[in-house]
């Protein structure tokens, strides 16, 4: 059979890397590298190399109805109408908000556009996805001292900094193309990496300054470097007094956070903190990049808004050299949030309680009214569902247990609705409690839209088929919104009609037609308000978008981690992640080379407090905490602070975690709480 090469985006992190999916007769083959790729240039991490995940025979291939003996094979047909029954049945005896609806950071634009739609026409806002789990601080206090909750640049901008602080995030291991071929590349050119994390990771070897700190206490610090850049007078005096408001607030609260504070809270040495605030202060180029290391706390929106400020002091915005905000975790983060995937923003970031907006996007979709209450966000689907509030769920490509902190409550929440949907590409940990599972295809199999986490936006080819009955999670959709009698609001031929739409809801979108984006290998860059705009790499260039048109300073307080060390679980535990198994391992752990070369969980410990819990290197121990116990082989790491155990928890380790909630944001404090290490006797 000849073999066929086809342009396709890369299934797993938001850096966006494109390359060729190699096929014969519609079967996957292999990959070939793009070097004509803008972002990566032909560069791939581990995981893109090996896609044998496609062809696992564990793939779904026909719709599922869980019976007394297990799940039975049943029909398109079948499956749709029963879905639609329960659905309809539900929202009439209870109502539309007793329905969740899950999407999915590994869909397409289009078709997370059409799960909210959907759950906005049968009249609730309880749609999510799992930017609640990772970036919505992000999103939040972005958005609110900005106005845009997304990177401030691209990745090239990176490249050009003279002094790059990298918080929380350890982009070696899951951004590697963005520390290989930009931050890296910006070292050799003699710029200054600042690393900050609780955790000497592969990013911090790299480091000129390693700032390591307890989990929890990244305000103390961003604040003690703030202290020391005002009162030696080292800020952007002219960004400052013309591009922000309330300066005169943050010296207030940052004159008490002085660095030996700040040493007293997180650990760090003084000393290194005044350097650290040195070199920032030494260039006004400069990027400060962070991930789930500064947003899942119940601090994470203060965290975010925090170094937002701390950038805004150095005048890092709105110029080359320049990038400011958070590492998107999955491929198309950043897609589904600007989707309207959230349960407080409809497309655009038009929020639910905006009359206007809600107007304004009810007439383009025809309809008279649509929801203005505030949905039910992902952590508290499973906590109403305990309390009988929410009956039913639909879930696309999101497996929340295993992904979920305090695991254990979601599967409760689970066994208490009364229909559960899963839509996915495997029978997933979240698929084995479902009544419908149904055959969704996988990304290569089908074709859309993704946005990367500079806001590049790019078409994925078609290049596989389908297997047995599986179907693109678009028709699936669509096909279920005919059945729910919404037909005539879903009269779409395939993603391009979706995405046309998308350009005359969210003006961001309006010049990023399919047609535009189909011939431009590495996308358009929004905002692109038109077909004649070449889309936008820098944001904030003349004002920011709040309603000011300046940066909103707000400073932030330290406040402790919600569960801290005691007598009966001693120790914190942090979370982190390896770069060849991805988020719950569904695909990696599928992925021939990967399940060989990284087949286990690993948790890292200090040799000090291995000695004193008499633990060996390579031994397997329990991990307690307050919510559960986990199995895992212990290794020993000097990198990790005597009192810290940090585990990847690709392999279900948030059966361990707090889900301890961010008031801002509502995302769950899973980077920090007490454990304990007991032995096996």
């Amino acid at each position: 059979m000849p073999e066929h090469l086809i342009r396709a985006v890369c299934p797993y992190c938001g850096v966006g890397c494109g390359l060729m999916i190699k096929s014969s007769d519609g079967r996957y083959v292999g990959i070939e590298y793009d070097y004509s790729h803008p972002v990566n240039k032909g560069g791939l991490c581990p995981k893109p190399n090996d896609l044998s995940f496609i062809n696992s025979p564990d793939r779904l291939k026909k719709p599922l109805r869980k019976s007394e003996s297990g799940f039975i094979e049943i029909s398109w047909k079948d499956a749709t109408k029963e879905v639609a029954a329960r659905i309809k049945n539900i929202i009439k005896d209870v109502g539309p908000n007793a329905v969740a609806f899950l999407a999915s950071a590994k869909c397409f634009n289009e078709e997370n556009y059409l799960l909210q739609k959907l759950a906005r026409l049968l009249g609730t806002n309880n749609v999510d996805h799992c930017a609640r789990l990772c970036h919505a601080p992000t999103l939040i206090g972005m958005g609110r001292v900005t106005g845009v909750g997304a990177l401030t640049s691209t990745f090239e901008e990176i490249a050009n900094s003279d002094v790059i602080v990298v918080w929380g995030a350890n982009p070696a291991e899951t951004y590697p193309i963005l520390m290989g071929q930009y931050v890296l590349m910006a070292k050799r050119r003699g710029a200054k990496l600042i690393v900050v994390g609780p955790v000497k990771n592969k990013t911090a070897w790299h480091a000129d300054i390693f700032i390591h700190i307890k989990p929890g206490s990244d305000i103390a610090v961003a604040n003690a470097m703030m202290n020391v850049i005002i009162k030696e007078g080292l800020y952007d005096r002219e960004f400052v007094e013309k591009r922000t408001e309330g300066f005169e607030k943050l010296v207030q609260v940052v004159d008490k956070y002085t660095p030996e504070l700040a040493e007293s809270i997180s650990g760090a040495p003084a000393f290194t903190i005044r350097q650290a605030a040195y070199v920032m202060a030494s260039s006004r180029k400069g990027s400060l990049i962070w991930s789930m290391g500064i947003t899942q706390h119940i601090t994470g929106t203060q965290n975010v808004q925090t170094l937002a400020t701390l950038a805004a002091l150095l005048g890092w915005y709105g110029k080359p050299g320049t990038c400011v905000g958070g590492l998107r975790g999955q491929n198309n983060v950043q897609g589904a949030c600007d989707m309207g995937a959230l349960s407080e923003f409809l497309p655009g970031y038009v929020r639910v309680t905006d009359e206007a907006g809600r107007k304004r996007i009810a007439e383009l979709w025809g309809v008279g009214e649509l929801p203005k209450d505030v949905g039910i966000t992902l952590p508290c689907v499973f906590r109403e569902a305990e309390a009988g509030r929410i009956k039913a769920a639909y879930i696309m490509g999101e497996n929340p247990v295993v992904s979920e902190a305090n695991s254990s409550h979601v599967i409760n929440g689970l066994s208490k609705m009364e229909f559960l949907v899963v839509q996915d590409i495997f029978l997933t940990e979240t698929a084995e409690h479902a009544d419908i599972v149904l055959p969704a295809a996988a990304w290569a199999e089908k074709e859309g839209s993704f946005t990367n986490s500079e806001r590049r936006v790019q078409w994925s080819f078609k290049a596989l088929e389908p297997p047995g009955e599986a179907r693109p999670d678009l028709n699936i959709i669509i096909d279920l919104a005919k059945e729910l009698g919404l037909g005539n609001y879903f009269n779409y031929l395939g993603p391009e009609d979706v995405l046309l739409e998308v350009n005359k809801v969210i003006p961001a979108y309006a010049g990023i037609t399919p047609d535009r984006l189909k011939r431009n290998v590495g996308g358009i860059l929004w905002p692109c308000p038109s077909v004649d705009h070449g889309g936008t790499q820098i944001l904030h260039v003349d004002r920011f978008r709040t309603p000011s048109g300046k940066f909103r300073i707000l400073p932030g307080e330290h406040q402790p981690p919600a569960e801290m060390p005691d007598e009966d679980y001693p120790l914190i535990l942090t979370t982190h992640r390896v770069v060849g198994a991805y988020h719950t391992n569904t695909m990696t752990g599928r992925s021939n080379s990967l399940s060989k070369r990284w087949p286990e969980a690993e948790a890292i410990i200090n040799p000090a407090t291995a000695n004193t819990y008499g633990v060996k290197d390579g031994e397997v121990v329990k991990l307690v905490t307050r919510r559960g116990e986990y199995t895992v082989k212990i290794r020993l790491n000097r990198g990790v602070a005597d009192g810290v155990v940090s585990v990847p928890w690709h392999w279900g380790a948030n059966i361990l975690t707090n889900d301890a909630l961010d008031p801002d944001a509502m995302i769950p404090e899973a980077k920090v709480c007490a454990c304990n290490i007991v032995k096996f006797r």
